[in-house]
């Protein structure tokens, strides 16, 4: 059975795909647009990646981030620099466009300064890279010039939960959330894209244990010994009456991320945790960090 798609990556990326296959990008020069679609299909392809990085096509959750952040670049570099074909973009203009990124000086549009500046630029590194394994394949070489690109960062907020606060915010949640809960502080699984393929049948040793199947994680498979969920989970699969090839959970990430924000709000408060972001602001995937 296909890796479960929950925000439907899939079907994004190949209609935005099929809209641009005829006409380019919208908002694009011809040449920005021209480039950037042979970029993406090597990534989808697993063609020209860098030596050292993992062989083979490219996650469409990867490739819907790649679209979309260098969407983003390739036209700011054309408004701010007229840059009408990115791979004649200089050095200097580089540099000084990611700090002044990094320092406030560019802007979204709503006012807000950018978090994810360390990605956007590894994302044009990424680019430029590829750019430089193309050319090469026809015999020219070209400098790197994305070489003094700054791509160090500051953690980012996150919601931090002490385990007393986990076991506060479980005891009060409705009893598939309870075991939601302490599954996912308990694996550190990453949720919802590892959260939502695992089976029953996933679950050994009379549920003290769990792999984490390689075609389901994002990084590589693993084996993760269950120390605080295994008796309800035990509980919860004979109350459902699931079988060995049934999900686990079968939830609507959306609705359950919501749940969680509300339960954690009402409980803990609209403050900051210990890590920076509000309680408010809780979801699946901080119970990974905590």
């Amino acid at each position: 059975m296909a890796k479960l798609d929950p925000y439907d990556h899939r079907g994004q990326y190949l209609r935005w795909k099929e809209r641009t296959a005829k006409s380019g990008i919208s908002g694009l020069s011809k040449a920005n647009s021209s480039v950037l679609l042979q970029y993406l299909l090597d990534m989808e392809q697993g063609i020209n990646i860098a030596m050292g990085s993992k062989k083979g096509a490219r996650s469409y959750i990867r490739l819907n981030i790649l679209r979309q952040r260098l969407i983003h670049l390739f036209s700011m570099f054309e408004k701010r620099f007229s840059v009408e074909d990115v791979t004649k973009i200089e050095e200097r203009q580089l540099c000084s466009f990611f700090s002044d990124m990094r320092n406030g000086v560019i802007i979204k549009l709503n006012g807000g300064h950018y978090k994810s500046v360390r990605d956007y630029a590894k994302n044009f590194k990424s680019f430029w890279h590829w750019h430089q394994r193309v050319l090469r394949k026809e015999g020219k070489e070209i400098r790197d010039i994305t070489y003094d690109v700054d791509t160090s960062c500051e953690k980012p907020d996150w919601v931090y939960l002490t385990e007393e606060q986990i076991k506060e915010l479980a005891n009060e949640a409705v009893y598939k959330y309870k075991v939601l809960i302490w599954f996912l502080f308990d694996t550190g699984i990453r949720a919802p894209t590892e959260l939502v393929n695992i089976k029953i049948s996933d679950l050994y040793n009379d549920c003290k244990e769990l792999n984490i199947r390689e075609e389901i994680s994002k990084t590589f498979g693993r084996r993760i010994k269950l120390m605080l969920c295994s008796e309800l989970l035990k509980e919860y699969i004979k109350k459902n009456k699931l079988s060995s090839q049934d999900y686990l959970f079968k939830i609507d990430p959306g609705s359950s991320n919501r749940y969680i924000k509300r339960l954690a709000g009402r409980l803990f408060g609209d403050k900051a945790s210990q890590a920076g972001a509000k309680y408010s602001e809780l979801t699946m995937y901080d119970f990974r960090h905590c």
